[in-house]
């Protein structure tokens, strides 16, 4: 009796949940139903009001769907609609006179030259003081209301540089400059919609342009290195072409500075002087500076061989619009070897530590680097004699230390240097330099053209007697055979900077190289590559006495100079 009511209670809790399951299920499909009729009802609204407002969609969407415009293109209107390519190249020289306006009152004024090829001048007079800015084809600088010079580095310098290319050639043969540039997108946030058209550099230094799609005038150029914002209106007729009479300048997206044509003259005979940073009210000797660094830099490279140290190397491929198409990255330890070539043990690529059976395959390589280096170490030393013994057979004897010398005084005979002054540079005094070739300089050999056609800055120490900072470019392509060989583009650059460890050396701590080559007329190659090192430590560099360590295996850490070190060392 007691089973059946058990089995009766069972089934009655069995059918209460079935019927509850039920009532969920017909729930759900309620609330189903309703959301499916829901949604039937407001896919037939969009569905309407897509059918009404469709003739309005369909130009706009073609308008966006459509291939943007090439660079090259949007660059020709615009030239078109300020007068022409003609009479905008007749433009060699520029002068522009501002009224400066802030918040809507007189504020002060401003003057902007340019010169062809690559040379921009902006001044700006307030009630406290001046402001002035130039960029030519050596250097960037600007002087503040302090009134102190400050050599422009980095982006800022390559950003400056870049638009003092493009003001000055008014966009003219871009390419020739070796600008490289690509559209971007179509901008319809602003009033008139607009192509942005990205101008750039292989050295990196980009800007954003804006072209009015309808009046194919220039509306607006971003600087992100520089953080400013120009904007250009109220275009009239000059006298030789079409000109932005109000132009508003924004700094840090801070209100806009106002500033208003007030006149413009072209060609006038604007001497290339005033593109050049102002120089130092001392008297500064150049060639005695460059002497005196000379004379220490012997003592110095003996020192530099007692140093291991890191160097992290970024390769990029730009492709031909400027965009950077791939990034690749591999950092190594490096340990000097007296009288060879120094060791290179990868540790990572591309930020990701090698494997452990990639870490004892590079040990292994490592190891027999080392013992190729004691072979080889005597080979070289004789090497070394026979060159020196072959340089006494020509009467060409100089040692190295000499040579070293020859070349200092070839590059004060070939350069002229503009302008030194003293600045400031990462926290130490400094005298600056630009330095271009002579213009009365004839080349007699491979080396004295290769440095006359050079141009750049240098920084130095002036206590230490070191080069902080040296910033060169190729100015002029060279070739060799007439470039059947082998051709060099203008534009080629090298950037290297120093840094001061805590016992005084001054070790390299970042380079730069950028540069596009030709070889036999039909293969080439454009480098892009940076270097930086790091995390220098002394290190006892007798060959005989190194030994291998384990491999590092620990992936969470880089590995460090304990996994090669010289027998006896702590």
């Amino acid at each position: 009796m007691k089973k059946r009511r058990g089995d009766a209670e069972t089934r009655r809790r069995g059918e209460k949940k079935r019927t509850d399951d039920a009532g969920i299920v017909s729930g759900f499909s309620s609330s189903l139903l309703l959301a499916a009729s829901t949604c039937l009802r407001v896919s037939a609204s969009l569905l309407l009001l897509l059918l009404l407002i469709a003739p309005f969609v369909a130009p706009l969407y073609g308008e966006q769907s459509r291939k943007l415009p090439s660079a090259e293109r949007i660059v020709g209107d615009y030239l078109k609609a300020i007068g022409g390519r003609k009479r905008v190249a007749s433009v060699r020289a520029a002068e522009y006179e501002w009224d400066v306006q802030f918040q809507g009152q007189p504020y002060g004024t401003a003057k902007t030259q340019v010169k062809a090829p690559s040379s921009l001048r902006t001044e700006m007079v307030f009630g406290n003081g001046e402001i002035v800015s130039a960029a030519n084809t050596s250097s960037a600088w600007e002087r503040g209301l302090d009134a102190m010079v400050r050599t422009l580095t980095g982006a800022e310098a390559l950003a400056a540089r870049l638009r003092a290319d493009l003001d000055a050639s008014h966009l003219i043969d871009f390419k020739k400059q070796n600008v490289m540039a690509r559209t971007l997108s179509l901008d319809e946030s602003t009033g008139e919609p607009a192509y942005i058209v990205e101008f750039s550099m292989r050295n990196g230094a980009r800007l954003r342009y804006w072209f009015g799609q309808r009046s194919k005038l220039l509306m607006k150029i971003e600087d992100d290195a520089r953080k400013t914002t120009t904007r250009f209106g109220d275009y009239r007729a000059e006298a030789v072409v079409v000109e932005p009479h109000r132009i508003e300048l924004s700094v840090n997206g801070r209100e806009a500075l106002v500033l208003t044509l007030r006149r413009a003259s072209y060609n006038a005979n604007l001497s290339d002087a005033i593109f050049d940073p102002p120089r130092s009210n001392e008297a500064l000797d150049v060639a005695a500076i460059l002497r005196d660094l000379q004379k220490n830099q012997t003592e110095i490279d003996e020192r530099i061989g007692q140093y291991s140290f890191r160097q992290k190397v970024t390769d990029r491929e730009i492709g031909e619009h400027g965009e950077i198409k791939k990034e690749t990255t591999s950092e190594y330890e490096v340990f000097p070897i007296p009288g060879h070539a120094p060791v290179f043990k990868l540790i990572s690529e591309n930020g990701v530590p090698l494997n452990s059976e990639r870490a004892a395959r590079e040990e292994h390589r490592v190891a027999e680097a080392m013992e190729r280096a004691v072979r080889e170490r005597d080979e070289e030393l004789q090497r070394r004699e026979r060159r020196r013994a072959e340089r006494a057979r020509r009467g060409n004897a100089a040692s190295d230390d000499e040579q070293d010398e020859l070349g200092i005084s070839m590059f004060i005979r070939i350069c002229e240097f503009v302008s030194p002054r003293r600045e400031r540079f990462r926290d130490r005094d400094v005298i600056v330099f630009d330095f271009r070739p002579r213009p009365d300089f004839h080349p007699s050999n491979r080396e004295e053209e290769i440095v006359s056609k050079l141009v750049g800055v240098v920084w130095i120490d002036p206590v230490d007697h070191q080069v902080i900072r040296l910033e060169a470019k190729l100015a002029q392509g060279i070739k060799i055979a007439g470039g059947l060989v082998a051709s060099l583009r203008p534009g080629a650059a090298f950037v290297q900077e120093q840094t001061r460890l805590p016992d005084g050396l001054w070790m390299p701590r970042y380079a730069q190289v950028n540069l596009s080559l030709k070889v036999f007329l039909f293969s080439g190659a454009d480098i892009n590559k940076t270097f930086e090192w790091s995390d220098y430590r002394r290190y006892n560099a007798d060959v005989s006495g190194y030994q291998l360590n384990s491999p590092n295996t620990n992936q969470n850490r880089p590995a460090t100079n304990e996994n090669m070190r010289p027998s006896g060392r702590p």
